[in-house]
C-alpha cells in the first residue's frame, strides 16, 4: 500500500535515501538551496536567474481525455492554486502504526497520536519543507503553512509564475462534455535536491471531478407533520428505530461531546437547516469551516443538495453531536485534497464523512496515480490520530467509471469501484433498499437503475442509437466490487467465500487478493414508493424551493453511519474509535448476528 522505500527517521536506507545522499553530494541539498535562496533574496535578484536551480520531473503531464480540444494558453494573469504532496519520512511505518492503533488486540490499539506527534514522526523533514517554501517564494508564489501533518504544502500565484516555477505550460481545453478545464502540458519539475520528498504537484490540472453520490428526489423527538407526510420517505426517527439507534438514545447517547466533520464542495442555506431542526425540535451545533476561502450557494450547483442532505442526516440521527462543515471552492482533486488535509491538520473531528468520490481508475488513466497515494497518506495519518474516516462507495453499481464515459471512452464500461471508499484506511459505505420496515428492517441490494427505476439498467453504449441513451443518464445502484489499485487489508481476509475474490485487478502477488468494497451499508434508496428514501428539507439553489422531498444515495448511508459512530464515540474514552474497519470485521467474525446480512437483490 505504501512506499516503504522512502527514508525514515531511524536511519534506515532505501532508494529514496540514496537519491537524497546523491543530491546532497551534488550540492542540491536542502541547506545548500536554502542558503542560495537567502543570498538571492539579499541581492534582490530573481530566483530562477540567479540560482539556476536544477529541476527534476516529479510527475508526468496528464493524458488528455479522448475528444478533448486544446483552446490555447491559460491567461498568464489568472490565479491558480496548487498543493505539493510530500512524501512521508516513513510511509511504511505510518501504515503499520495506522493498522496497529485500529486493530483490537494490538498492544497499540487506540494509542492515538496528536497531529504534532504525527508530523514529527512521519511528516517530511522540516529542512526539506523549508527549502521548498523558499524556492516557491523566490519563484513568485504565495506559500501557505504545511498542512495534513506535514504531508501537504499549498501555494498560489499567477499562471505565468506557476509555469516558470514548475517548468511547464498551462493550457485551456474543452472536454467532451463541454466543460472548460486547464491542464499542464509538461511534467511538473521541482528542485532536484528536494525531488525525493515530493510525491506530486496537485492542481496543475482540473480534469478529474468528484461526483456527489446522491439521488435527489424513540428517544429522538418525532418528526413534524410535514416530514412524516412527505411521500416515499423515512423520517430520521423511523430510521433510528429500524437501525437500533433508539436503544442508544434511551441510554442517553445522542452524540454529546463528539464532533462529526463533513467534507463538502458546496455551501448550504442556514435557513433550510433551521427548518429541518425545528421539525425535530433539536438544536445541534453546526459550524462552517472555509477551506481555501470556501464557496457560496450560488456557485455550488447541485452539490447544494448534497451538503444539505449530509448535514440534516447527521443532525437528525445524532442530534447532540457537533457538526463541522468543511467547505472547499470548486470541484477538483486539489479542492478535495486540501479539504482532507485541513480536516487532518485541525484534528477537531472524531468522525469524518465524505459523500464524494470518483472512478478509482480515472486518475490512473490520466497518469495521476500520485493523487491516490497522497490521499492514502492523509487517511493513514487520520487513523493514527484516531479519526474515523467513512466514504460513500458510489451510486453506479459495478461500473463506477460510467460517469467518466466522455473522458474514458470504452474503458468506462469495465468493472470499477470508487475512490476514496476503496482506500484501505477508509471504511467504505454501500447502499441498500428497505423493502419491509422493522427492527431490523428487511433489506436488499440497492438497484433502481433504469428508465422506470426498476433495476433493469440502461443499455450501453450510450450513443443514441437503437433506443439507447445518447449519454450516460446515471445509475441508481449501490457501488461495489474489487479494487484495481489496492491490495486487500489483512482484516478483510477470509470473508469473501463466494470465489469471486481476485488478486488480478490490483496486481497482487501470487496468492494475494485485492481490496473489496464496500465494508458496510445502509439505506440508499429513494424516490420510489416501493423503496422509500430519506426525508430531507431544502429550498436553496437547485432545490428550487422544493421543501420536503425524498432523497437517496450512498451519500445518505454514509452520514447515517457517521451518526451511529458519533453515538458510539460518546461512550469511548477520549471519544475516539479511530479507523472502524478492523474492529467491524472482528465483530463480524466473532458475532455474525451483530450485522444484518443483505443477501438478496441484484
Amino acid at each position: 500500500m505504501a512506499d516503504s522505500s522512502s527514508p525514515s527517521r531511524n536511519g534506515r536506507s532505501g532508494p529514496l535515501a540514496v537519491l537524497r545522499r546523491r543530491a546532497m553530494a551534488a550540492g542540491g541539498g536542502a541547506f545548500v538551496l536554502a542558503a542560495a535562496l537567502t543570498a538571492a533574496a539579499a541581492s534582490g535578484t530573481g530566483a530562477v536567474a540567479s540560482l539556476r536551480v536544477r529541476l527534476a520531473p516529479v510527475s508526468q503531464a496528464p493524458a488528455l481525455p479522448a475528444g478533448a480540444r486544446v483552446l490555447g494558453p491559460s491567461p498568464a494573469s489568472a490565479r491558480l492554486r496548487v498543493t505539493i504532496a510530500l512524501r512521508s519520512a516513513d510511509p511504511g511505518g505510518l501504515a503499520r502504526l495506522a493498522t496497529q492503533v485500529s486493530t483490537p488486540g494490538s498492544g497499540k490499539y487506540r494509542h492515538f497520536l496528536r497531529p504534532g506527534q504525527v508530523q514529527v514522526r512521519f511528516g517530511a523533514p522540516a529542512r526539506a519543507i523549508s527549502a521548498l517554501r523558499g524556492w516557491l517564494r523566490q519563484s513568485g508564489l504565495q506559500v501557505g503553512p504545511p498542512n495534513a501533518d506535514g504531508l501537504l504544502l499549498p501555494a498560489a500565484g499567477q499562471v505565468a509564475a506557476i509555469e516558470r516555477a514548475f517548468g511547464t505550460r498551462i493550457e485551456q481545453v474543452r472536454l467532451p462534455g463541454g466543460r472548460i478545464a486547464h491542464v499542464n502540458t509538461r511534467s511538473a519539475k521541482v528542485p532536484r535536491g528536494q525531488r525525493a520528498w515530493v510525491a506530486g504537484v496537485i492542481g496543475l490540472d482540473n480534469l478529474v471531478q468528484a461526483q456527489p453520490n446522491l439521488t435527489a428526489g424513540s428517544g429522538i423527538p418525532r418528526a413534524c407533520h410535514a416530514a412524516r407526510t412527505t411521500p416515499r420517505t423515512f423520517t430520521a426517527d423511523q430510521l433510528a428505530r429500524a437501525y437500533g439507534f433508539s436503544t442508544l438514545y434511551r441510554r442517553g447517547y445522542l452524540g454529546h461531546g463528539v464532533t462529526v466533520g463533513l467534507l463538502e464542495l458546496a455551501d448550504y442555506a442556514s435557513s433550510d437547516i433551521a427548518t429541518y431542526n425545528r421539525c425535530y425540535r433539536i438544536h445541534p451545533v453546526i459550524r462552517r469551516v472555509k477551506v481555501d476561502g470556501g464557496t457560496t450557494v450560488a456557485k455550488s450547483g447541485r452539490a447544494v443538495e448534497e451538503i444539505t442532505a449530509d448535514i440534516e442526516t447527521v443532525a437528525g440521527m445524532a442530534p447532540r453531536a457537533k457538526i463541522l462543515v468543511y467547505e472547499s471552492p470548486g470541484n477538483s482533486l486539489l479542492a478535495i485534497l486540501d479539504n482532507y488535509g485541513t480536516i487532518l491538520q485541525q484534528d477537531r473531528a472524531e468522525v469524518v464523512s465524505s459523500s464524494y468520490g470518483f472512478c478509482e481508475q480515472y486518475p490512473v488513466a490520466l497518469g495521476q496515480k500520485d493523487y491516490l497515494l497522497a490521499e492514502a497518506g492523509n487517511f493513514s495519518a487520520m487513523a493514527v490520530q484516531g479519526q474515523s474516516m467513512l466514504a460513500a462507495s458510489g451510486d453506479a453499481g459495478s461500473e463506477q467509471c460510467l460517469s467518466a464515459q466522455n473522458a474514458l471512452g470504452s474503458r468506462a464500461y469495465g468493472l470499477a469501484v470508487g475512490d476514496p471508499a476503496s482506500q484501505p484506511f477508509v471504511t467504505g459505505v454501500g447502499g441498500t433498499a428497505i423493502v419491509k420496515y422493522g427492527t431490523p428492517p428487511t433489506e436488499t441490494a440497492w438497484n433502481q437503475t433504469g428508465p422506470h427505476m426498476n433495476g433493469t439498467g440502461f443499455p450501453a453504449p450510450f450513443n443514441g442509437k437503437n433506443g439507447r441513451p445518447a449519454g450516460y443518464p446515471g445509475n441508481m445502484a449501490g457501488n461495489g466490487g474489487i479494487s484495481s489499485f489496492w491490495r486487500m487489508p489483512r482484516w478483510q481476509h477470509g470473508f469473501d467465500t463466494s470465489g469471486n475474490s481476485s488478486g488480478i485487478p490490483c496486481g497482487a502477488t501470487r496468492g494475494g487478493l485485492c481490496r473489496e468494497v464496500p465494508d458496510v451499508s445502509a439505506l440508499a434508496a429513494g424516490r420510489a414508493n416501493a423503496t422509500p428514501g430519506y426525508a430531507i428539507y431544502g429550498t436553496a439553489g437547485t432545490f428550487n424551493g422544493k421543501g420536503w422531498t425524498s432523497v437517496g444515495g450512498t451519500s445518505l448511508a454514509t452520514p447515517l453511519w457517521a451518526a451511529l459512530i458519533a453515538l458510539t464515540d460518546q461512550q469511548a474514552a477520549g471519544h475516539r474509535l479511530g479507523l472502524l474497519s478492523p474492529a467491524l470485521y472482528q465483530i463480524a467474525r466473532t458475532d455474525p448476528a451483530a450485522f444484518n446480512d443483505v443477501t438478496s437483490g441484484s
